[in-house]
């Protein structure tokens, strides 16, 4: 059934599209609730720092399908990982992403499909969080595929950055090479932008900022939240810890202790293993970003400096 697997995997770029908010008919807030959101002053501060940013993040992107044809089932995990400089991401297969392919603010939703929309706070931080359905019908030469796509995103920001995680539901059906099929798909994916310092942050003694991370499961794709706190224990010689704690849940990573810094960045690991990578944001380095793939897990954090 390779052959299958192959002809099949093609439905995989169609769901990576749609979650990246090129799948098109996606439903959104209507009339006066989309006026407000726009408006809303939290809103207009997030358009802010995505006009501004000049430091895009995604470590990679998670997906688990099964399929079901002609009697026989394939289930298979695969992770598109991503390599990025500056406001641009380049996937493996040569396919760039940049920070406004994946937050238009011409319909700040549409990215997510969202007909659901909560504005809140947490530890100083804005957040939200949007849920919603995408359909998506493709007929192609050898595969047609109907996807009823559930879309979720918890997101934060603070003045100088914004993060989110996905995670993205399907059930499928459709045909391939004749031959009907039938199964599911989740994924999850990650990203972080702002306005990078490219410094990095000097003084003498120690420094700590204090902040928040979400968290997927890239086995069972569920939320879960936890807390961030970035040390630099010696300005004077400037190395990076990064803890994520989530609450009954083993994140972090070893390699993510000590790392060193160079022109606000720091980062450690392989994408899928023990991966980390953040900047920092903002005048005085009031702020840092980042993400994160430990295989296990996919997320995000940021933190704001202690005063």
């Amino acid at each position: 059934m390779k052959y299958r697997i192959e002809s099949i995997s093609a439905f995989l770029a169609v769901l990576m599209l749609a979650a990246c908010g090129g799948g098109g008919g996606s439903p959104t807030p209507a009339g006066g609730e989309l006026d407000r959101l726009r408006s809303d002053p939290r809103v207009v501060r997030l358009q802010g720092i995505v006009d501004r940013s000049d430091a895009l993040l995604v470590p990679s992107n998670h997906i688990h399908y099964t399929i079901t044809a002609q009697g026989q089932t394939v289930s298979e995990r695969l992770v598109e990982r991503m390599s990025c400089a500056g406001p641009r991401c380049v996937a493996e297969d040569g396919t760039e992403t940049t920070v406004g392919d994946l937050i238009d603010f011409e319909d700040p939703f549409a990215d997510i499909g969202s007909t659901e929309v909560d504005l809140g706070s947490r530890s100083g931080f804005d957040t939200i969080a949007a849920t919603g359905d995408l359909d998506i019908e493709v007929d192609a030469a050898d595969v047609s595929l109907a996807a009823d796509l559930a879309v979720t995103s918890y997101g934060f920001w603070g003045e100088h950055g914004f993060a989110a995680v996905q995670l993205l539901a399907a059930p499928l059906s459709g045909q391939v090479e004749g031959a009907p099929y039938h199964g599911k798909a989740s994924y999850a994916a990650a990203l972080a932008v702002g306005d990078a310092t490219g410094t990095n942050p000097v003084g003498m003694g120690s420094a700590t900022w204090r902040g928040i991370a979400e968290a997927a499961s890239t086995r069972t794709f569920e939320r879960r939240q936890g807390t961030a706190t970035v040390t630099v224990a010696d300005l004077s010689r400037p190395r990076v810890s990064v803890g994520i704690a989530v609450p009954g849940h083993a994140i972090d990573a070893p390699a993510w202790a000590d790392m060193p810094l160079a022109g606000g960045r720091f980062a450690a690991g392989t994408a899928g293993t023990d991966y980390l990578e953040g900047n920092f944001h903002g005048p005085q380095h009031g702020e840092t970003y980042g993400v994160f793939d430990t295989g296990a897990y996919i997320g995000v954090f940021g933190a704001k400096r202690d005063r």
